[in-house]
């Protein structure tokens, strides 16, 4: 490797350092700053704080394309580097981050994290050597591992985005009743756009142009800024007292269902507030609930949802706190099997059609909308087509 500049080749590598600085920077501000008082309980509100400074500064890698960008085998290393890196940094983070905090650190997660790294270090180390004529002889062949590789990792990304899409989706219609009020709504509209990244290092993989490398650095050193903006205020909420209090009361209840139902099906653990480890403590306890105490519970909560459903923010959590006849581990049973969010909106619908043909059609939609809980006419529409196959004989008796 011979260090020597021309141009353009400085631009090319004043480019590629100003990448690198933002990255560096990045991850240093990413590691010591941490808004108050969050700081307090880091692991909690910044879950994949290490992840995402690991992954800033990892783009140091590419500092030898900053002291030779003529040549060739380095340059088939950087354009390469984007095609790895990339996939293994989004499907690290996001697994990190919504995976309530708790990586996996089992055998899959350790090859897809390891293994393509272990090529790239491999690839960068050959480059820089006596050796890297073997990259001119294979590289081909070189490519063509690259680019399956780099598929094989974008496809792991899309399965932890499909895993991560339904947990999204879940949540939100198990806990709330109207769409604004989605905590992980933004992450749901970002989902997919790393795929963006991967199919711009795909075109400068397969352009093998240095200008289009030059513009891609410059527009991910903004990018990164702006992403460090984005993430330096937690995005994780704080619960009140009273949510608290609520919570543990709701958990303990589910808890000695789930206890009653194990000795008979052995389960020994689950709890009602919906998350991703709901469903087969729900599924048990529903077999170990008499048909009674079933319709008990459902009577009991489509009143309750009747009273309340014109509450624009009214959440699962407050309808099983007004459980008082049945317990609230069948009661969230019942909620789940419906789903939250539909049940309350078609009560709102109802009402909506009721005032429609009662003589409000000289309202605006947007206010005879509100009147019936929802937020807008936006949120109206939504439910809308979310309802399409809901049955709503279900709620006939209490409208």
């Amino acid at each position: 490797m011979t260090i020597e500049f021309a141009a353009p080749d400085i631009f090319y590598s004043l480019a590629c350092f100003a990448y690198i600085l933002v990255g560096v920077f990045c991850g240093v501000v990413r590691w010591f700053h941490m808004c108050h008082p969050f700081d307090k309980q880091g692991d909690f509100f910044y879950p994949a704080r290490r992840q995402v400074t690991f992954f800033f500064v990892a783009i140091v890698l590419q500092l030898p394309y900053v002291l030779c960008p003529s040549d060739n085998h380095i340059w088939f290393y950087v354009r390469s580097f984007g095609m790895i890196y990339y996939p293994v940094c989004f499907a690290m983070l996001f697994h990190r981050y919504f995976r309530l905090g708790q990586f996996s650190y089992n055998w899959h997660f350790r090859l897809v994290f390891f293994i393509p790294f272990l090529m790239l270090i491999a690839l960068l180390c050959l480059a820089v050597s006596s050796q890297s004529f073997w990259i001119d002889c294979y590289q081909l062949e070189c490519e063509w591992i690259m680019g399956a590789v780099s598929i094989l990792l974008t496809i792991e990304f899309v399965r932890e985005g499909w895993w991560l899409n339904k947990q999204i989706d879940n949540y939100h219609t198990q806990n709330y009743s109207n769409e604004s009020d989605f905590p992980y709504k933004f992450a749901k509209k970002v989902l997919y756009q790393p795929i963006v990244w991967f199919l711009i290092m795909w075109v400068v993989f397969l352009a093998d142009s240095r200008m289009v490398k030059m513009v891609v650095d410059l527009v991910f050193a903004v990018w990164m800024l702006r992403f460090l903006c984005m993430i330096l205020h937690p995005n994780r909420m704080i619960r009140s007292k009273e949510m608290n209090e609520d919570m543990d009361k709701i958990e303990q209840a589910s808890m000695a269902a789930v206890k009653k139902a194990a000795e008979t099906f052995e389960l020994t653990s689950g709890i009602d507030v919906y998350d991703s480890s709901t469903i087969a403590a729900e599924e048990t306890n529903k077999k170990a609930i008499s048909e009674a105490d079933w319709k008990q519970a459902k009577e009991e909560v489509l009143a309750i949802v009747s009273h309340r459903y014109l509450e624009p923010s009214l959440k699962r959590i407050e309808v099983i706190r007004d459980v008082q006849n049945s317990t609230q581990a069948v009661a969230g049973s019942f909620i789940t099997e419906v789903g939250f969010y539909k049940l309350v909106n078609a009560f709102r619908i109802r009402h909506y059609e009721q005032l429609m043909q009662s003589g409000s059609a000289n309202l605006s939609q947007e206010i005879v909308a509100e009147k019936c809980g929802f937020k807008n006419r936006w949120a109206l529409a939504n439910a809308r087509k979310r309802l399409e196959d809901f049955d709503y004989s279900l709620i006939s008796e209490y409208l």
